[in-house]
């Protein structure tokens, strides 16, 4: 049933996003043409229009961003705490696949959105500084390079791979721990008769400072530790493996941080949601 869930939701996002993505590289286009034409000699009234373009351009930019946020926020709140909440709790399903289906398709946008955000300012990037792509990737070493110079330094590409695999499993985390920041608040906010919206934001502000509390004081007792190893760091490679348990160290806290997130949300839905 779950594959079911996360089905209905991509189309639903879909619908959202897909324009938006469409709209930031019709505009990414209209803006690299606007900015050449801002470069040479144009009328005021040319110079106003393009440069509205390029605004439009960087408006879209930051509207992606935000609305992949707020889809993630609208979609959990317009299903399962608002009237539709009264069908979608009574649907065959468990609440964790409830929870799961909005999680993994935000996270899925969330990195989509990245993507497609990085690929048009590099591409404009590009496009603006007359590089292409072959000349780009020319200025980058060869992997033979990379490998000898790596190797000179003790450190085998194998090293490379994991930390680069441990920081994509930190950014899905990271995803993880955004959405039920938000589920656990309005979760918990609606669980009362009146103000749910008001209590909603008191229970994030609230999440936000005891975790942030939290995370503060435990990297505070770390940081000592982590001077003192970091001193006696002679190698590239212990430099490497002391960056990686750093990252790893970091997403198991927000994975603890997020398992508590999950707890709360999970019992808000089940026990004390009030729809009414």
């Amino acid at each position: 049933m779950l594959g079911k869930l996360l089905k209905h939701e991509f189309r639903a996002t879909g619908r959202t996003m897909l324009p938006l993505y469409g709209a930031v590289v019709a505009l990414a286009v209209l803006a690299n043409f606007s900015i050449r034409m801002l470069t040479g000699n144009v009328g005021p009234l040319l110079t106003i229009f393009f440069g509205l373009i390029v605004a439009a351009f960087v408006i879209c930019i930051i509207a992606a961003a935000v609305m992949t946020l707020v889809l993630m926020i609208k979609r959990y709140y317009t299903n399962y705490l608002k009237d539709e909440g009264y069908l979608m709790h009574t649907l065959p399903v468990s609440v964790h696949e409830l929870v799961w289906s909005k999680m993994l398709v935000s996270v899925v946008w969330f990195a989509a959105t990245f993507v497609v955000i990085g690929l048009v300012m590099l591409l404009t990037a590009l496009i603006q500084t007359g590089t292409s792509l072959a000349q780009f990737f020319a200025g980058f070493p060869s992997w033979a390079e990379i490998r000898a110079v790596l190797a000179s330094e003790g450190i085998r590409m194998g090293d490379l791979w994991l930390i680069a695999l441990e920081l994509l499993l930190a950014a899905i985390v990271s995803g993880l721990y955004t959405c039920l920041h938000f589920y656990a608040a309005m979760s918990l906010g609606h669980m009362f008769a009146k103000d749910k919206i008001l209590l909603s934001i008191v229970f994030f502000v609230g999440i936000s400072f005891v975790l942030s509390f939290a995370t503060t004081g435990y990297g505070a007792g770390r940081l000592v530790s982590m001077e003192h190893i970091s001193a006696t760091l002679d190698t590239a490679q212990q430099t490497l493996r002391f960056i990686r348990a750093i990252i790893a160290e970091a997403m198991l806290l927000e994975l603890l941080e997020s398992a508590v997130l999950y707890l709360a949300t999970v019992l808000s839905l089940k026990k004390g949601l009030n729809l009414a």
